[in-house]
């Protein structure tokens, strides 16, 4: 399949650009860039199971991968001293919605994309990840009990999670300050969204 072809070249691209990225390594930063690994890990697996038709096991991760980039911007930008202590200590106070809301107080992220993002998908990215209806139901054909996904939401998925890894990539450039390096991926991004 072409858009597996292609997310795979994007994820070597990513790699090839991020890879011996330096930051401050103070907690803050340690945590965060923790979070963006996660979820670029996240990312190369949907695309691997999506490759080998693993279809159920690559959807129930949607949600992890958005989790782990909304969490670590949310520790960039948002958290004070005292919630990243908390963090550490495997703590947080806020609900998904509620840190979706802080970052979007935040000065570049107030267009609502992230709270458009939750609100469109949230419940099926939950069903798919705790084997509810919306996964069970992907997995009945007429005469048998194997994968039964829709191409056009494999294409979705796809989408979805190559707009997160460039994401993530965007915030590591800035995690790192390295502007050069923001302006790649933002030229990246537009030759991925073209129509």
């Amino acid at each position: 399949m072409k858009l597996i072809e292609n997310s795979e070249k994007l994820i070597q691209w990513i790699d090839s650009k991020i890879n011996g990225l330096e930051f401050i390594s103070d907690d803050r930063s340690r945590i965060v860039a923790g979070c963006f690994d996660i979820a670029l890990e996240h990312q190369k697996a949907i695309i691997l199971l999506l490759a080998r038709q693993m279809y159920g096991s690559a959807f129930s991760l949607l949600r992890l991968l958005f989790e782990a980039y909304v969490r670590g911007l949310w520790l960039q930008h948002c958290a004070n001293e005292n919630e990243i202590k908390r963090f550490m200590r495997g703590k947080v106070d806020k609900t998904f919605a509620n840190l979706i809301k802080d970052i979007e107080k935040k000065e570049g992220y107030k267009g609502g994309v992230l709270s458009k993002a939750k609100n469109a998908g949230w419940a099926k990215m939950n069903c798919l990840t705790h084997s509810g209806f919306s996964q069970v139901i992907r997995r009945n054909t007429e005469s048998s009990i194997e994968p039964n996904y829709d191409p056009k939401e494999i294409e979705e998925a796809i989408d979805f999670t190559n707009a997160i890894g460039l994401l993530t990539s965007l915030e590591l450039s800035f995690l790192t300050k390295n502007e050069a390096l923001s302006l790649e991926i933002l030229e990246k991004n537009k030759e991925i969204t073209k129509p």
